[in-house]
């Protein structure tokens, strides 16, 4: 793996690149090829800018990642931000699970076998 060496930006251009973000309604990805940055390195940028925000009331909340439970602190807007992005993560899990029961369905149907797992069933003795 070859390391890169480590830019450094000064205030007055992540102000500039920050600010384009703030007053449009391109992503962080659009923004961030733009002004030529690393899309993770402009996220992180975001991130501190609404983390350290305090014009906003905000509330501790936890943090959604299943290897840790953090707390952080979100402004009003940042929190709907997060429901949204939730909101949507959830839709697509819903999808998966539906269609991976659909697959399943017609593989028991084309092979003639049952693969799902019978409420309780016993498992052989070995």
């Amino acid at each position: 793996m070859v390391r890169r060496a480590k830019k450094f930006y000064s205030s007055e251009f992540k102000e500039r690149a920050l600010s384009a973000y703030h007053n449009s309604d391109e992503s962080v990805s659009s923004i961030a090829q733009r002004f030529g940055i690393s899309r993770d390195t402009f996220s992180s940028w975001v991130y501190r800018r609404r983390t350290s925000s305090t014009s906003e009331k905000s509330v501790t909340l936890p943090q959604s990642n299943s290897t840790s439970m953090k707390t952080e602190e979100l402004s009003a807007e940042a929190m709907r931000e997060r429901i949204t992005a939730l909101e949507r993560e959830l839709s697509i899990e819903k999808m998966r699970s539906e269609s991976l029961s659909k697959m399943i369905e017609i593989a028991e149907r084309a092979l003639k076998i049952d693969i799902r797992k019978k409420t309780g069933a016993k498992q052989s003795l070995r």
